[in-house]
């Protein structure tokens, strides 16, 4: 079954309302009570990747990603200029290509994304083995950074109780996968 057409954004737009929102959930890192905002934030990415084309939800991810990120690592600027010394604008370079870098791993699963869109609950799983498979790339590959991992989120949430069976990454494809349904359940609504 197909979505209905949702309101078309142009394409700053889109990419500046999802980079927000990737920087918006990190507060659920910080208040874990309020876990729910991530589910909302990803809700809204996964509504906005189901209607993109394949170009557009790289872009998508790769707004989402570094946003996320840089708004997640910010200490490290800290780390780096006040303790290691390193110039301010070359220690705010790297965070911001850090950020970047590792965002590639989500453009890469939300262009996957809108390349398999099938409908329906299809799309559910797509989006959270995508999501999964992204963040293990991120955590393991070349040396991995497993900061932020979005289960990391959860740890006051009635998901917390998964954590013994399925790790972090698990709960992190658990949050996709409500996110993606819950992005669904919205489209099938209208615009």
């Amino acid at each position: 079954m197909s979505l209905p057409p949702q309101r078309t954004l142009p394409a700053w737009a889109d990419v500046s309302l999802v980079a927000a929102l990737g920087a918006l959930q990190t507060v659920a890192f910080v208040h874990t009570a309020w876990w729910w905002l991530q589910l909302l934030c990803i809700a809204v990415l996964a509504r906005r990747v189901f209607a993109a084309s394949v170009r557009r939800a790289a872009a998508l991810g790769l707004a989402f990603g570094t946003a996320w990120l840089g708004a997640g690592v910010w200490w490290l600027f800290v780390s780096m200029h006040r303790y290691g010394h390193l110039p301010a604008w070359l220690a705010a370079l790297a965070v911001a290509a850090l950020a970047l870098a590792l965002s590639l791993y989500m453009a890469l699963a939300m262009a996957a994304v809108a390349r398999r869109r099938a409908g329906g609950w299809r799309d559910v799983v797509v989006f959270a083995a995508a999501w999964l498979l992204a963040e293990l790339a991120r955590t393991w590959l070349f040396t991995g950074f497993p900061w932020l991992a979005s289960g990391y989120a959860q740890v006051d949430s009635p998901l917390a109780v998964l954590a013994p069976w399925v790790g972090v990454l698990g709960i992190g494809a658990v949050v996709a996968a409500l996110a993606a349904l819950w992005a669904r359940a919205a489209a099938q609504r209208g615009p």
